[in-house]
């Protein structure tokens, strides 16, 4: 990064509504992030960019809970008072993730919100908590997440699953219904098994996938797969053969099945 931007790169590029600021929160590794940020800043980069979805940066890095992170953004600058369009601030995300940390290193810099009885820490993580977040609308909301997994979907096709999980998650955002939600965990899940990568994050998405919809064949389908991944052929098998019970004609699911059965009887033949 240091020598893209000794060549003169664009801190600032924006792609399917992130900049490079954005992407680098991305990074499994918080230490690297926070040496790319403080490159991206230094270069020029806006902290207080706003996407299209109305996220700022701020908000974004709640969501991810990077307290190191968010201390660099306000250090340089970044303003920690934009609201989405629904009204909501950083703390307030903060508060309702139960991001006790992120809320304290937002206090300082937040103004105070009116709406909130008590102005400090507890009481904004205690309001929060009793009566959640602002209500967002209904119309608005749909549309919104109807655009997000229209533009991941056009991503998965080109094999960017980097980018069309970060805009499943990011459809996450706005209120759905349990239904909605769980398809949206089940298409993020997909993306990330297919990046190769943090297959358990791809594992708690298939399951609370399936604890929201019990009886949708495709939840025991992508359950089972990142089962199949992780090689825990027991469980796949007992994932698939659940969803084939919801489905009998679903040829995906009794290949899958097949598949998993196949692999249990190698793996216990190896084990003798």
């Amino acid at each position: 990064m240091k020598i893209l931007l000794e060549h003169h790169a664009n801190p600032n590029k924006v792609k399917v509504s992130l900049t490079p600021l954005r992407w680098v929160i991305h990074d499994p590794i918080p230490s690297k992030s926070l040496l790319c940020m403080k490159l991206l800043i230094k270069a020029g980069a806006d902290v207080n960019f706003v996407d299209a979805n109305g996220f700022s940066t701020v908000i974004y890095t709640v969501q991810h809970g990077l307290p190191a992170l968010m201390k660099c953004l306000l250090h340089a600058g970044a303003n920690p008072n934009i609201p989405n369009e629904f009204g909501r601030t950083p703390i307030e995300y903060a508060a309702s993730y139960g991001r006790r940390d992120m809320v304290e290193v937002l206090f300082p810099s937040t103004s105070p919100i009116s709406t909130l009885p008590e102005w400090s820490i507890d009481g904004i993580i205690s309001h929060v908590k009793c009566f959640g977040l602002k209500p967002m609308d209904k119309q608005k909301c749909e549309t919104k997440i109807r655009e997000l997994k229209q533009q991941a979907s056009k991503a998965f096709k080109r094999e960017e699953y980097i980018t069309a999980g970060n805009l499943y998650s990011c459809a996450m955002e706005f209120d759905s219904s349990p239904d909605d939600y769980a398809t949206l965990l089940a298409n993020r899940s997909l993306c990330i098994l297919r990046m190769g990568e943090n297959r358990m994050d791809a594992l708690s998405d298939a399951t609370t996938c399936r604890m929201m919809r019990p009886h949708w064949p495709k939840a025991c389908y992508r359950q089972g797969a990142v089962y199949m991944a992780l090689k825990e052929y027991k469980k796949a098998f007992d994932a698939f053969a659940d969803g084939l019970k919801l489905d009998p004609t679903s040829d995906e699911i009794a290949n899958a099945l097949s598949e998993a059965r196949e692999a249990l009887k190698k793996c216990s033949l190896s084990e003798k």
